[in-house]
């Protein structure tokens, strides 16, 4: 089957007249989601090192907002780098549990940079952006568990979304969009090792993704050709970076639901994986009786992804980025604490958080078969705390909190979006903001959104 082709058809076809209302609305939701954690990002300091290169390279003016303290303008390419970086900087971003990856500061940055510059509306604008998850999405669950064991989907499945975007408020031709999807696909990168080396790579991932999505949809317009079976040929994307890829799953119930509406918004500062343990560490400090000082012994039980993506370091974390992959610090964190906050992870207070410190050390984290079978369907965890009067606490999850399952509210979000934003922007402007945002789908000009 022509799946690259398929995709393209349906992507170019979509009519944002016959989207539902509520697709239209988790849309903006995402938009203000994202928004925040890329407000947020800004002001760290691996924003700041890339930045520099922006403002070297890039137009000191032009039609697209970078999120920042200024709000500042520049061309189309290098918003959308800088905007797809800070939003992945804090880990606060929304994330797909079937495809294992963060769509929307990906798509989102590219879709508002070409948008902005052409004037759209809000409504066309969320419709590029349900055009973009659907795409992205689809390709990370096509790529199978084997791709996420080297690649990190985000930089390299949500490529596709970002071009889809942004090929659909580009009115591209299906041939077009075929095209841009295979030069979408031939940019596609992201690799997991930074990992293992503690290094500050990963929102350059998304930076880049972002970036390659939109500049593959533009050489599209202009009649740059591309190859027209990247998905599917025998040495296309699945081939080259999946040893079980399930082709069927790009066109499967296509235009039946949109899948923007399974996508979790994170309430935690850290790796998504880690989210369900932090929920049944809370769960479990709630509990009548728990004094953290008291604890014996702390025993997680999650799935193998969990484990091997956010098992830690074999050490205690002496860095943010290590902190956010380490489940043991997060669930220390959220027993002796009870809340788990985004200081949490600042590198000053990792160090002096020698309550967490004891906690983590009488932490140990292993693999459920009965959670790694659910799994990526459900995101699971188990946690037994013992105590030194021989007493065990116990909770568990099949879902996080942010899940489709266990939604936040529209005030949740909108306070998130307060608490990450706040002293970045000025505090009496982030009430408005986030009711621009959220009210996106009546505006008729997006460049309104961020005024300048």
């Amino acid at each position: 089957m022509d799946y690259t082709k398929t995709l393209a058809r349906w992507a170019t076809g979509v009519d944002g007249f016959v989207i539902g209302d509520d697709v239209l609305a988790k849309s903006a939701e995402f938009v203000l989601d994202w928004a925040g954690a890329a407000l947020a990002g800004s002001v760290r300091p691996q924003a700041g090192m890339l930045y520099g290169i922006v403002r070297e390279n890039a137009p000191p003016i032009g039609p697209c907002t970078i999120l920042n303290g200024s709000l500042d303008r520049t061309s189309e390419l290098w918003a959308a780098f800088q905007n797809g970086f800070n939003g992945h900087i804090m880990e606060m971003d929304d994330v797909h549990r079937g495809a294992v990856f963060h769509p929307g500061t990906v798509v989102i940055p590219a879709t508002l940079a070409v948008g902005q510059k052409l004037g759209v509306d809000g409504r066309k604008f969320l419709t590029s952006i349900a055009v973009g998850y659907e795409v992205g999405i689809r390709v990370g669950t096509a790529a199978g568990a084997t791709h996420y064991t080297r690649w990190h989907t985000t930089g390299t499945c949500a490529t596709f979304g970002a071009c889809a975007a942004v090929g659909y408020l580009l009115g591209l031709t299906p041939e077009q969009m075929a095209w841009a999807l295979g030069n979408a696909g031939s940019q596609a990168a992201g690799l997991w090792q930074f990992l293992d080396d503690g290094a500050m790579t990963k929102p350059l991932h998304s930076g880049k993704a972002a970036m390659n999505g939109l500049l593959a949809a533009l050489a599209a317009k202009n009649g740059f050709t591309g190859p027209d079976n990247i998905l599917e040929g025998r040495k296309g994307f699945l081939a080259a970076t999946s040893l079980d890829a399930k082709p069927s799953a790009l066109t499967e119930g296509l235009g039946e639901r949109w899948q923007l509406m399974d996508v979790s918004i994170k309430p935690y500062a850290s790796c998504r994986h880690s989210h369900p343990q932090i929920d049944v560490a809370l769960e479990i400090s709630r509990k009548d009786g728990f004094r953290p000082e008291e604890v014996s012994a702390v025993k997680i039980r999650t799935y193998r992804t969990a484990k091997d993506v956010a098992g830690g370091f074999g050490r205690y974390p002496k860095a943010s980025h290590e902190a956010k992959f380490d489940s043991a610090y997060c669930v220390a964190t959220a027993l002796a604490r009870g809340k788990v906050h985004i200081e949490d992870f600042e590198a000053s207070n990792i160090e002096s958080a020698t309550d967490v410190k004891k906690l983590w050390e009488k932490t140990t984290i292993s693999i459920d078969e009965s959670l790694e079978a659910e799994y990526p369907a459900k995101w699971g965890a188990v946690i037994e705390a013992r105590m030194d009067d021989r007493r065990v606490l116990t909770a568990s999850t099949l879902y996080a909190k942010g899940d489709p399952e266990k939604p936040v509210t529209v005030n949740e979000l909108s306070e998130k979006f307060k608490d990450l934003a706040d002293g970045v922007l000025p505090t009496d402007e982030l009430d408005a903001l986030a009711d621009r945002i959220l009210g996106i789908a009546e505006t008729e000009d997006i460049d309104t959104i961020f005024p300048t």
